[in-house]
């Protein structure tokens, strides 16, 4: 297996079609599916599940992908560093973040991206928090700003951020107190981050120092799902400033502040076993100045850097 069959197996996963992926590769179809047989026979499996609609990899051909990825950045990465007195820096970076920071932080770390390393292509990959972690030590991606992340063999963590959890409801939903009590909200409709998630354990660890129950009715995985449940007034949230901003800025959401410490912290996370290029400490270096900016200028509230 060498590194142009790589290319050209992950293209066909990726567009799940013969012809698509030999369009975008510019090579022939017969050359390219000559190259997956070769490939196929070489590994001893088989790769994909051929039909008139396309291809649909199989697990080996899931398992092979998620490995490719990983040897193909490591290579973009040595050739960068080889080369770094020669060119501008440049490659491709991916960020793993959960969605709430995503919702801060993406759109104005792409732009700073574009306008100070135009030749550095940024690779947002937004996830549920759980999944953080496996990403980096997989080397599916560079690094991953990580919530409450504890200490992992061959994982370098870097402290951040500081965000304070805020009680988060549906604009018409009425609560007196400007400082919210744990106590305060035991009979609210509450949706929630899923387990396993560090932020839920806060949650959960607050409920049962006080040994009181809390009205549970959905749970899930990503703000994405989380905050228009609030918006629509199915249930109350507890989430950082982050993951409701633009709502909260809107009016259609409201936040109420606890009378307690309740908050998470996010630390930059990386392997130290995978070489990093230029393209990578610069990203790194934007990301802590991004914040720095947004949380200045009172965009990100509720928020200090560490």
């Amino acid at each position: 297996m060498n590194t142009r069959q790589m290319r050209y197996f992950i293209k066909v996963f990726e567009l799940g079609n013969m012809t698509k992926a030999a369009a975008a590769l510019h090579i022939a179809q017969p050359a390219l599916t000559q190259q997956m047989h070769l490939l196929e026979a070489e590994l001893g499996v088989t790769l994909f599940l051929r039909s008139t609609r396309g291809v649909k990899p199989t697990e080996e051909g899931t398992l092979l992908y998620k490995h490719t990825q990983t040897i193909m950045r490591q290579i973009d990465n040595t050739k960068a560093v080889l080369h770094r007195h020669d060119h501008p820096i440049s490659g491709t970076v991916s960020i793993a973040l959960a969605s709430s920071t995503a919702r801060m932080l993406a759109l104005p770390l792409i732009h700073q991206i574009k306008q100070r390393y135009p030749s550095i292509i940024l690779e947002i990959v937004d996830l549920p928090s759980a999944d953080l972690t496996r990403q980096v030590l997989q080397g599916r991606v560079d690094f991953a700003l990580t919530p409450d992340q504890q200490e992992i063999k061959g994982m370098v963590l870097k402290p951040f951020l500081v965000e304070e959890l805020l009680l988060l409801l549906h604009s018409e939903t009425k609560i007196r107190s400007r400082r919210i009590r744990i106590e305060d909200i035991k009979d609210v409709p509450l949706i929630l981050p899923s387990l396993p998630n560090r932020l839920r354990s806060r949650i959960d660890h607050a409920f049962l120092e006080r040994r009181l129950p809390y009205d549970l009715i959905a749970e899930a995985s990503t703000s994405a799902i989380l905050i228009p449940a609030v918006k629509n007034g199915l249930a109350a949230t507890i989430l950082p400033y982050s993951a409701a901003h633009e709502e909260i800025h809107e009016g259609t959401i409201s936040m109420r502040r606890f009378d307690f410490e309740f908050f998470r912290e996010i630390f930059i996370c990386h392997t130290n076993n995978i070489m990093r290029n230029d393209a990578v400490d610069c990203v790194m270096d934007e990301c802590e100045k991004t914040a720095a900016r947004l949380i200045k200028n009172n965009a990100w509230k509720y928020t200090q850097l560490l």
